[in-house]
């Protein structure tokens, strides 16, 4: 039953958390917009195109990650781009008891709860539930359930859940190489046993590289406006591919350790990560399976330094596997048998979450829960609520990013300077903004003065920034403009 009720617990708070957020315009087209717009497709069993991202813009020539199209049914029930972060939430919270499991194996009750809240609650989850939706959120049960069959050393679950995860995000396939590596070998470069016992770990290493590659190499430059594939996450120092890269790793290691240290945000963010958790993740081998999952944001140019700090949701997928890591390496420590040991593990796991809490709100975003900062809405907020309100159902409309996930749930929307113009109903800019978002897209001081040129005429200012200006030839809502209704397919 406490299980049971920490999960819910941890459903509930990151469910309401996300949807609060969302009322103060905390999400965004960029990335809550982008996935509306294609599992809303998916709810009609159409190609998942996003507008978002460019007038017939197919989602698979941006990332391959099919598995969203799980969450379509789920739009039957609630047609509303907040399905996806009730979704998000649920599938944080459905890992919970598989870490339990994993803990249990090894310690107590009360321990195995200790070590569940203190997964649950952590700064990285709440980093990513503070950001928007994204397709990462179904590989933390998936990965969590891959560790815990590769644990107990069932190779149906195994394959199950590792095949699962090729269908989350394409660079899966390197995370799922790694595990078969683990299967292949145990304590240390000793076989399981055996050519045939070894043969499961094999059929795993095969299927990471050819999905890899052929998400990579062919689906995502077949359906790419460039017909490339535009996120290599290893950056230009390690290669142009995954062949280079391993080979530039292996025969270049002190570079390697170099990027993944240098600049000092780097270590920053791994210290987050490690000492929290008495640095206990170092004693097991799955550790190794977070070395991808960090590499593809350390080894990124600094254009894209962001990412080396520990913001967002790139934070979720290794946070699973250092927890369970960290289990393991107690464990192998004998730290689970030992009282003081067990208390001071015990104590560090309930203290963290809550120093993080309660004095740092840059990498724990409950902060504002606890201060009430989550139930407000300011005066800026407010203006865009009444610019949403605004705007009719079945219109074409380029907006402002921080205004556009709250309007693909009833209107064809796109960011201001990616389509032309003569095809857009109305335009919502806000001008206090340097850009108009969607990866800092076009200024929208430059963008507004396109708009006036083409003879859109100003029909609504809010709070003295927000504005939506209207196209000379609009006649009203059309059919042909809105998006597709999401309820049950005919």
């Amino acid at each position: 039953m406490p299980l049971w009720a920490l999960t819910l617990l941890t459903f509930g708070v990151y469910a309401g958390f996300a949807l609060l957020r969302h009322r103060q315009f905390g999400t965004a087209g960029y990335d809550l917009g982008i996935f509306d717009q294609a599992v809303r497709r998916y709810a009609h069993l159409q190609a998942p195109m996003v507008p978002l991202k460019g007038s017939g813009y197919n989602i698979f020539g941006d990332h391959f990650h099919p598995i969203i199209a799980l969450a379509a049914p789920f739009y039957w029930i609630w047609d509303s781009p907040q399905t996806l972060l009730v979704v998000q939430a649920a599938l944080i919270a459905i890992s919970v008891p598989v870490v339990y499991r994993f803990a249990h194996r090894r310690t107590s009750s009360r321990m195995s709860l200790i070590i569940c809240g203190s997964y649950g609650f952590s700064w990285a989850f709440q980093t990513m539930v503070n950001f928007n939706f994204h397709e990462v959120a179904f590989g933390v049960p998936l990965l969590a359930l891959a560790i815990d069959a590769l644990d107990r050393q069932d190779d149906r679950q195994l394959f199950l859940f590792s095949g699962a995860l090729l269908f989350v995000r394409e660079d899966m396939g390197v995370l799922v190489l790694l595990i078969g590596i683990l299967r292949t070998v145990r304590g240390g470069l000793r076989p399981w046993g055996g050519a045939r016992r070894r043969l499961p770990g094999l059929v795993l290493i095969g299927a990471g590289v050819a999905m890899y590659e052929v998400a990579t190499g062919l689906v995502l430059p077949h359906f790419s406006p460039t017909g490339t594939f535009a996120y290599w996450q290893y950056g230009p120092t390690l290669g142009a591919n995954l062949s280079d890269a391993a080979v530039r790793s292996l025969t270049h290691p002190w570079h390697v350790i170099d990027l993944f240290f240098s600049p000092k945000v780097k270590t920053e963010t791994l210290l987050y990560f490690l000492l929290p958790l008495l640095l206990l993740p170092l004693r097991s081998r799955y550790s190794w399976l977070a070395l991808p999952l960090l590499a593809q944001r350390f080894f990124e140019p600094t254009d894209r330094r962001l990412l080396w700090e520990p913001h967002y949701h790139y934070n979720a997928l290794p946070w699973v596997v250092l927890v369970l890591a960290m289990v393991d390496g107690a464990a192998r420590l004998s730290w689970f048998d030992r009282a003081r040991a067990r208390t001071l593990l015990a104590g560090v796991l309930v203290l963290v979450p809550v120093v993080l809490v309660a004095f740092v709100p840059d990498v724990a975003p409950l902060h504002s829960a606890i201060t009430g900062k989550l139930y407000r809405l300011d005066p800026q907020m407010r203006a865009q609520a009444a610019t949403v309100a605004r705007i009719p159902a079945h219109v074409c409309v380029a907006a402002d990013d921080r205004i556009a996930g709250h309007l693909t749930g009833r209107d064809w929307v796109t960011i201001p300077g990616l389509v032309d113009y003569r095809r857009i109903d109305l335009v919502v800019l806000d001008l206090s903004q340097k850009d108009v978002g969607g990866n800092l897209g076009p200024p929208a001081g430059a963008e507004l003065a396109i708009v006036v040129r083409r003879g859109f005429h100003l029909v609504f200012v809010a709070n003295g920034t927000l504005e939506i200006w209207q196209s000379p030839s609009y006649t009203g809502p059309s059919s042909a403009c809105g998006p597709l209704s999401a309820g049950k397919p005919s």
